[in-house]
């Protein structure tokens, strides 16, 4: 970090420091709105610590660019203040044009949101900027490792010798692949906790927090009931591949789940499971709705326990930031991974059995683009927002989850894309997201009943329109208890075959292209989530418009 340290006895000490602000930022190429933004912030902040500072006291000011955050940090000592943004919520068109220099501040440092942070210890004020995040240039690389991944793909499944193909897949793309997935798998399970005590630790009544739960899990219900409708419909209308066209062919071969793989899913042993039998077990095995039920229990009665609270609080909220912090450090690899996880399923699926299929395939991904578009319309009707907006804010958690096919891996990303991009306050973000990744599986839903027809027909098996609804009830029954990882939606599908009378090895027809579908499917499912939580915010007049609108 370079650091600058002035008195606030000289004479254009500010104008100094926001000189050196300003060649920092120019030097980092931070765009042009975010430099005016930032001295305008600073020159406020600098003077708020200024008034509350001791005479003949030293400002010191530190620039750094860390993981791709550019950032500005002051400080002074001094008696604490509450940068008081109450103000700005109460301040109408004719009260801004009156306003005093204090309501003034507290507007910018509303417009800044959660990049600003204020902190007092020891008798210093410590003010952070972050001045620009870094999440255009990664979508950006993202993008080209995708491009790049499928490219390489190709090479390795036609050019290369196959002895090259697999040594390098065997010994550097899966490894690569293999420890980034086990390093989120670390984090995953303290994201899910922390995040959820800070969330229901800020809950101070209780009747608050049963109605957001309420209203979300409202939201999920109906989002998942249309999913599934979507998925029977589109496919039923299109109807892709040929009556009986897998009769007689052995695709047993071809990896379908056997029986003995299958999950035992069930809204009974779902809800016994949320509670477990030990307080270590589920962080053990990575339960994440034990997880949360924990996080729930604890969060809750944080508030209960008198002079505690506030250090409890201060504690949880330190180790949330903490384990997001490590999440940024280990998502700075996701491009890396994004190209060894394309080439690998370029490398792995084999063209024969894509073309087997890929009329259901498309049909499918038809029936996602039109729940995608529902949530377009949710966000239109029920928030009074631009979707196409919404679909811009979100385009870096959607990303994020197609090229890692898990809910759960691309939780983190999909949390900060809710503060940050549509100003859904952490209160909210923070319980819907993680519960989203656990029950709400719209793409899963559609991917399922879409399966369901397309391998009925393909096995020359009649689905009765009489059928549908007790079909329906399974796969939305299934998606509540299916964990967020990839690969989750073929034991669901190997479930629901059964019920549907449709023999089991008709899985293995789809494992070719499973991989595409899981892309999309994944992306469906955090859409829904952002969408929900979007939608209760709204409903909850907690939504930060002028974030939601910000370039």
């Amino acid at each position: 970090m370079n650091r600058i340290s002035l008195s606030i006895s000289e004479e254009g000490y500010i104008e100094r420091a926001l000189d050196f602000i300003k060649a920092y930022l120019i030097e980092k190429k931070v765009s042009k709105a975010n430099i005016i933004r930032t001295q305008l912030l600073s020159e406020e902040s600098i003077v708020l610590l200024e008034k509350h500072a001791p005479k003949g006291s030293t400002l010191k000011v530190g620039v750094r660019k860390l993981l791709g955050d550019v950032s500005i940090e002051l400080t002074m000592d001094g008696d604490s203040f509450e940068p008081d943004i109450s103000i700005a919520d109460s301040l109408g068109k004719e009260a801004v044009d009156d306003a005093s220099e204090d309501a003034i501040r507290a507007i910018l440092m509303k417009a800044f949101g959660e990049k600003y942070k204020y902190n007092h210890k020891n008798n210093v004020n410590k003010v952070r900027i972050i001045a620009e995040k870094a999440g255009k240039s990664a979508i950006l690389t993202t993008l080209i490792a995708m491009a790049l991944g499928l490219v390489f793909g190709v090479l390795m499944s036609v050019i290369f010798p196959p002895v090259f193909s697999e040594t390098i897949c065997s010994f550097v793309l899966r490894p690569i692949k293999t420890i980034f997935m086990n390093s989120l798998s670390i984090i995953i399970t303290p994201v899910i906790f922390f995040s959820l005590v800070s969330c229901f630790s800020q809950f101070k009544n209780l009747s608050d927090l049963g109605r957001v739960a309420f209203k979300i899990m409202m939201v999920y219900l109906i989002t998942t009931l249309v999913a599934t409708m979507l998925g029977f419909v589109v496919t039923g209308i299109v109807s892709p591949g040929e009556w009986g066209f897998a009769l007689g062919k052995d695709v047993s071969s071809m990896g379908a789940v056997s029986e003995n793989e299958q999950m035992n899913y069930s809204l009974y042993n779902t809800l016994i499971s949320i509670v477990p039998d030990n307080i270590v077990a589920p962080f053990l095995e990575g339960n994440t709705l034990q997880v949360m039920f924990l996080a729930i229990l604890v969060g809750t009665c944080v508030g209960m326990i008198g002079e505690y609270s506030a250090v409890l609080t201060e504690i949880f909220e330190a180790c949330n930031s903490l384990f997001m912090t490590i999440t940024t450090m280990i998502t700075k690899a996701i491009p890396v991974v994004v190209f060894c996880s394309i080439a690998l399923m370029v490398k792995d699926i084999g063209w024969g059995s894509i073309l087997m299929v890929t009329e259901g395939l498309i049909t499918q991904i038809s029936a996602i683009f039109l729940m995608i578009c529902f949530y377009g319309l949710m966000v239109l009707v029920v928030c009074h927002l631009n979707p196409i907006k919404f679909y811009k804010n979100i385009r870096e958690g959607m990303l994020t989850s197609m090229s890692l096919c898990s809910s759960s891996a691309a939780m983190p990303v999909n949390m900060r894309v809710c503060t940050e991009k549509l100003g859904i306050p952490p209160v909210i973000s923070n319980f819907s997201i993680p519960l989203g990744a656990s029950v709400n599986m719209d793409g899963t839903c559609i991917y399922l009943a879409s399966m369901i027809l397309f391998l009925a027909k393909a096995y020359a098996v009649s689905i009765e329109p009489s059928n549908v609804a007790p079909l329906a009830l399974t796969i939305i029954l299934l998606s509540l208890g299916a964990p967020g990882i990839p690969g989750n939606a073929l034991v669901c599908l190997s479930v629901a075959l059964v019920q549907a009378g449709i023999p089991i090895e008709a899985v293995g027809l789809v494992i070719a292209i499973n991989p595409i579908a899981d892309m999309f499917d994944t992306m469906n499912n955090t859409t829904g989530d952002m969408a929900a939580a979007l939608v209760v915010a709204s409903r909850e007049k907690m939504l930060d418009i002028d974030k939601f609108n910000a370039d």
